[in-house]
């Protein structure tokens, strides 16, 4: 036994002399160890290695490597006094990086920073208050976001005065909720006037802009869901002459009738997967993907998902993936993350048009999809192509936009336009055929199943 242990310390001591701090922890770790002559001492030499380490990634610009160096550290309880002096860099430097990102606007960020200070054990007298500031300005969003702009407004200023009304990015917030109020009540009150006179067509565009400043108000939700339902479009069917729905066969929620997946290719700009769902899984193209987004990538069969809820989209690993460079588990994005599949696969994640949930991924790390796809579309109640910087897919020339939306029947079309669909004139709201070929002057485009494509 003596000999194991003597053994194992020798290997400690090379791991030590070589940098392998990994190694040596292991090596000293072990039962038969404990207690063991000169064994307290090598911990100690092995955080403050750690220590070192930490500080030299810190200089570099890495606190979160540095952060799991001082916690491998600390754990070796060797009470190495030079832990308490990178504690103290590091929570000074999440600190001001919070007060940054507050300053910037940006309060779910910091939330994000506190949170991760939490779980490190992090004590300071100044986190009760930039929490409190913190969880207050989001509170104060989502309330605005379901339109309830006079608690919004009284979060605000509670969290004003938490400042003293010396953070500009917050009373830029506060004027910006006052105008998206005036401008909720505004359309509100034509709202209303559309409900009592009947004007389904109407009620439904108010409904959408009402949705643009309070996007999860549930009232305006239905009305625009109600609205739509009312207004039914023409169905397009394959060989036959196109029939108006009658109303009775309008009952039901919308989009029953649409696909998991579609490919949709636009002449002159690319083609993308189309995905309806409310959760997608990503992963590895094979023979037998069973992924709803198979990429041609060094990622794993099964890598992450991805769910869109009323609160926005929450991406969850399966295997190791980043956002924006760091490490995560499972965090909501926010449109322009950057998301890291494995090693190098990386996708941007943009929301481009405001009040519309339907996101889009792109490829932008030299990666593929199947069949030479360009990305993936999120598609929620709608998708819109028009030659203006808020619509899903840019399609130079296209004047008037060409809207994609849900119906119980499939997917509808909406336009202004003149359009083709498979050889017959389309009405201007429609329901596409499973395959269709849709042709105008200013924009051709083709949708596809997409049930085995892989």
């Amino acid at each position: 036994m003596f000999g194991f242990t003597w053994l194992t310390i020798r290997q400690a001591r090379e791991a030590l002399r070589h940098g392998q701090l990994e190694d040596a922890q292991r090596l000293l770790s072990q039962p038969a160890l404990e207690g063991r002559r000169g064994v307290i001492s090598l911990l100690g030499q092995v955080a403050r290695g750690y220590v070192e380490r930490g500080e030299r990634l810190l200089r570099n610009d890495d606190a979160e490597g540095a952060w799991r160096d001082l916690l491998q550290a600390e754990q070796l309880r060797a009470g190495e006094k030079s832990c308490d002096r990178l504690r103290a860099t590091l929570t000074r430097l999440g600190i001001a990086e919070v007060r940054a990102l507050l300053e910037a606007g940006e309060p779910g960020r910091a939330n994000e920073v506190l949170l991760g200070l939490r779980q490190r054990g992090v004590r300071s007298p100044e986190l009760p208050l930039l929490e409190e500031a913190t969880r207050g300005w989001l509170e104060a969003a989502d309330l605005a976001a379901r339109g309830d702009f006079a608690l919004a407004q009284e979060k605000a200023e509670r969290v004003s005065r938490l400042f003293h009304g010396a953070l500009q990015s917050l009373e830029d917030f506060r004027i910006a909720l006052d105008k998206r109020w005036q401008t909720f009540l505004e359309v509100l009150a034509r709202l209303h006037e559309a409900a009592q006179e009947e004007r389904w067509s109407d009620l439904a565009v108010l409904a959408e802009q009402m949705l643009v400043v309070a996007p999860l108000h549930p009232e305006a939700r239905r009305t625009r869901a109600r609205g739509w339902q009312v207004v039914e479009p023409v169905t397009l069917a394959v060989g036959a002459p196109a029939r108006l729905v009658e109303e009775e066969e309008a009952d039901g929620p919308p989009g029953d009738g649409l696909p998991d997946r579609f490919l949709l290719w636009i002449d002159g700009v690319g083609g993308y997967l189309v995905c309806t769902n409310g959760r997608l899984t990503f992963g590895q193209a094979t023979l037998d993907a069973r992924v709803d987004v198979p990429l041609v990538a060094d990622v794993s069969r099964l890598h992450a998902t991805l769910t869109r809820d009323g609160e926005g989209y929450l991406l969850e690993a399966v295997r190791p993936i980043q956002v924006n460079g760091q490490e995560v588990t499972r965090v909501p994005l926010r449109s322009g993350d950057r998301v890291t599949l494995g090693s190098s696969c990386q996708l941007l994640f943009r929301l481009p048009v405001p009040g519309s949930t339907t996101g889009r991924l792109d490829l932008v790390s030299g990666h593929r999809l199947p069949l030479g796809v360009d990305g993936i579309l999120l598609m929620a109640e709608t998708l819109v192509l028009g030659d203006v910087a808020q619509v899903h897919v840019p399609v130079p020339g296209l004047r008037k936009p060409v809207v994609l939306f849900r119906h119980r029947d499939g997917l509808g079309l909406r336009h202004d336009g003149t359009l083709q669909v498979n050889g017959q004139a389309a009405p201007a709201r429609g329901v596409l055929p499973p395959q269709a070929l849709v042709r105008g002057e200013e924009v051709s485009f083709a949708v596809e199943p997409a049930s085995e494509w892989n």
